[in-house]
């Protein structure tokens, strides 16, 4: 029997008739218990580091605090088999006990949720629902393709026909013409927008690590060749890369430096600027022009489909550009928001990913500016 000086208390040991099998096998079993009530607070700590979107996060850290304390209290039972440290197995029972009671009631406060949370046959039925939905989106949207393309196709036939039959035509009916062959072909290019955005949400993400910068530079030389005349000072960073889908991505900048390129068109010594900096494992970039700008009240429209800050007559365009930037950025997990001037340009900022997106990196994302 070990007992401490002075102590008249007898060890747990002395129950048993310190007979050997008895008090191993009692010492062993509290042991491997209280290793199994260490693993678990474990396991939960780090599903509640990573996951911090958790709606059950305060009952997973309560709990695993109360097995924790669990698992010291039977590494107190098997000491006390040998020795008599009593006074610190009550204090640690109290401590126990005293995490017990937060952790019943929010157990019992969260037991309305947990019975609401859906089912795996529920949730597969769920995924069928949608993925039928998206079956059923895509034909009709290839189904409106057609449909409008082909009376548009008409109409724009007809009216070159009417053209040619019309050799001596007057001015009036010329202009005419021409506004119905203008807004043929704005509808075409409307019709054309509308499914690169609905295919958006279906298109599979093939992700790797990209060379925004040397995107932004193809993209560049793409728009000096279809206006060699225009003179624009355009400065890209070097070393921008992020995680993501190359298609996409490209066709986010892309979005972004027409848009630059094209508002900057009636600004004299015209300037656009691709730059960024990665900030642990999101990168804020942001694309800047001295062109036409906007007035901020209206900032909340901008990544609307159809709503333009600018009419047709000012400045050409389907109103659909930067809501598809919104949504590439939204599926790669970042955020999209502007800062402009009533013709003094305007700073269109996005993040992205540097690294395969987790949802700890999720969670710790600012609520979206354009939500």
């Amino acid at each position: 029997m070990i007992t401490t000086a002075g102590d008249s208390f007898l060890p747990y040991g002395h129950s048993y008739s310190w007979r050997p099998e008895l008090v191993w096998m009692q010492s062993v079993a509290d042991l491997i218990i209280a290793l199994a009530y260490f693993a678990v607070p474990i396991l939960l700590f780090l599903v509640a580091r990573r996951r911090r979107e958790l709606r059950f996060r305060s009952v997973v850290l309560c709990f695993g605090a109360f097995l924790l304390a669990n698992g010291i209290m039977h590494v107190m039972s098997a000491l006390n088999l040998w020795y008599t440290a009593f006074w610190l197995e009550a204090i640690l029972k109290v401590i126990t006990a005293i995490l017990a009671v937060p952790t019943a009631v929010l157990l019992w406060r969260s037991l309305p949720d947990v019975l609401s949370m859906p089912s795996q046959r529920q949730l597969r039925y769920a995924n069928e629902m949608l993925a039928r939905a998206n079956r059923e989106l895509e034909a009709f949207t290839a189904s409106v393709s057609h449909d409008l393309r082909s009376p548009l196709t008409t109409i724009a036939g007809q009216a070159g026909l009417l053209e040619i039959s019309m050799p001596n035509a007057s001015d009036e009916q010329r202009r005419r013409l021409t506004k119905i062959q203008t807004s043929v072909k704005q509808m075409s290019d409307l019709i054309d927008a509308l499914l690169a955005l609905s295919r958006i949400s279906r298109h599979t993400l093939h992700r790797e690590m990209i060379d925004a910068s040397a995107l932004a530079h193809s993209i560049i030389h793409d728009l000096r060749q279809s206006e060699p005349h225009r003179i624009v000072e355009v400065s890209i960073q070097a070393d921008l890369h992020v995680h993501g889908d190359r298609r996409l991505i490209g066709d986010l900048l892309r979005n972004l430096l027409e848009n630059s390129w094209k508002f900057t068109c009636k600004t004299d010594s015209a300037r656009i600027e691709l730059g960024g900096a990665a900030l642990g494992p999101m990168a804020t970039l942001y694309v800047r022009d001295n062109g036409a700008g906007f007035d901020m009240a209206h900032a909340q429209k901008l990544f609307r489909p159809f709503h333009r800050l600018h009419s047709a007559a000012e400045f050409e365009g389907s109103g659909i550009g930067l809501a598809t930037v919104a949504r590439i950025v939204e599926r790669h997990g970042g955020r999209v928001w502007a800062e402009a001037k009533p013709s003094e340009g305007a700073v269109f900022y996005f993040t992205l990913p540097t690294m395969p997106i987790t949802g700890e990196i999720l969670a710790a994302q600012p609520t979206r500016a354009n939500a």
